[in-house]
């Protein structure tokens, strides 16, 4: 009897632990369940929902605004950060757009766990003589002592840990080929004050063809190299990414002296193009992928029917902003059409401007196009912000204008601009930035004339038959 009793305790016992751990399986996140890069040890991040593909319960967990398409497995997105910002600036790509079940590689200055994901050190990839004698990398040296001795990387945000961006380019891409290799058919670089609409990428993407080597960005000249603009965002097919890393492996010695005497690794990196093989020459992608905020951008025609898949210097708040924009843009338009940059105006800018009947108080409108300096030299557009805004309705052209005490701006294109006491966070460049001086411009005002750009915008037209997208045609 006792012997039955045990066996039916033990069966009991069996059920339970199998209802609990079933249970458990259920209720865990996906990365713990099916993390295999976690356990391998691979250094390739994936989201929850790409861990639990096929799972109903991922799906449901998906964000909306993520593109159900398959082809966003043929991509890996490579981020770029330093350790010394990294907390106040990738929290926001795991909750948007790694979210998506994209893969992806995070590079900094140092190598550490952030949270479960593990982030690479490009540097580390560098010459070990460099690396531990070089001028150039002393803060590098400072910055692995500091950390090792229980320091916090953000103690040494400034000028120099910025210096140790350019050493990471060359390296990063060399290992995130090695990484994936043909796997990937598109290698996309942001950093991490970088908005990437994977909308509007993969639409931009099935355009291209990613069998040739492929060198895509917004185009920057330094002397005479014309390359891509890092921060903007720049994006390398695999043909590409494996040109560039042989070719930087092959005379790496050579390639970092003249790195070290530069000013910028992706001006280097665009040298290095040019001497792959075979030879990779920008493909000039602006403004598809453009260096703007909603806040600097020119809203004119230059822009008004492309679509917008980059933008760069984007904050907290304005990064939810274009992830919440682009999430209800799919809800409404489905996965095919894409958001231009009329759609973010109308959207995004058009109602604040609306909205402050055209008029802000301690606001920099960022206005350019006519500049009247009255200190000392009589001008009766500097009178006041009436006599400011009254020289901007005389003049046809003039959209919108910005007085402050003895100074009148005026400007022929709409730029949102920003409060004089908040102007937005630039990323990697805010240690080189100065701030406005909002006591200087105590009684500024910025005012846009809306029946006149209402007008302008109309005008442009409708963009069904303007907008196109770059490719190797335009090259």
């Amino acid at each position: 009897m006792r012997s039955a009793q045990r066996l039916l305790l033990a069966a009991s016992c069996l059920l339970c632990f199998g209802l609990l751990k079933r249970m458990w399986d259920g209720a865990a996140p996906r990365s713990q369940q099916t993390a295999g890069w976690a356990r391998h040890h691979t250094g390739v991040s994936k989201s929850p929902a790409q861990n639990a593909t096929g799972d109903r319960s991922a799906e449901r967990s998906r964000p909306r605004a993520c593109p159900d398409a398959a082809d966003i497995h043929d991509i890996v997105i490579i981020l770029k950060t330093g350790s010394t910002e990294i907390y106040d600036k990738l929290p926001h790509h795991f909750a948007t757009t790694f979210a998506c079940g994209v893969d992806y590689l995070i590079y900094s200055d140092l190598r550490q766990q952030f949270g479960h994901v593990e982030i690479r050190d490009a540097l580390a990839m560098v010459s070990e003589e460099l690396r531990e004698e070089h001028e150039d990398l002393a803060q590098y040296r400072t910055l692995q002592q500091h950390v090792l001795n229980g320091g916090d990387p953000g103690e040494l945000r400034g000028e120099k840990s910025w210096q140790l961006d350019k050493w990471k380019f060359l390296p990063m891409v060399g290992d995130a080929y090695q990484t994936f290799g043909d796997q990937k058919k598109w290698y996309v670089f942001i950093e991490a004050d970088t908005y990437l609409s994977l909308h509007n990428l993969l639409l931009w993407l099935r355009q291209v063809d990613h069998r040739r080597p492929i060198y895509a960005g917004a185009q920057v000249m330094i002397g005479d190299t014309e390359f891509a603009h890092g921060g903007s965002g720049f994006l390398l097919s695999s043909a590409a990414a494996k040109g560039l890393g042989a070719a930087y492996r092959k005379e790496q010695r050579r390639w970092e002296h003249r790195l070290a005497g530069e000013c910028c690794g992706d001006k280097v990196m665009a040298e290095v193009m040019v001497e792959a093989s075979p030879p990779v020459r920008l493909l000039r992608a602006f403004p598809l992928i453009q260096g703007e905020t909603l806040a600097s951008l020119d809203w004119s025609p230059t822009h008004w029917c492309m679509p917008a898949v980059t933008w760069h210097h984007v904050d907290a708040a304005g990064l939810d902003k274009l992830w919440q924009f682009e999430s209800a843009w799919q809800v409404r338009h489905g996965t095919e059409k894409p958001i231009l940059f009329a759609d973010y105006y109308t959207a995004l800018v058009r109602p604040r401007i609306v909205s402050a009947n055209g008029t802000l108080r301690q606001w920099d409108n960022l206005s350019k196009d006519w500049v009247f300096d009255c200190r000392g030299v009589l001008n009766p557009a500097c009178e006041s912000a009436i006599a400011c805004e009254a020289f901007c309705r005389d003049s046809p052209a003039c959209l919108q204008w910005a007085w402050t005490t003895n100074v009148c701006r005026g400007s022929t294109v709409v730029k949102l601009g920003w409060a004089l006491h908040n102007r937005p966070a630039l990323g990697s460049a805010e240690d080189r930035v100065a701030k406005a001086d909002a006591e200087a411009g105590q009684g500024s005002v910025s005012g846009r004339l809306v029946d006149r750009i209402d007008a302008f915008t109309s005008g442009i037209g409708a963009c069904e038959q303007k907008m196109h997208w770059v490719t190797e045609n335009d090259a």
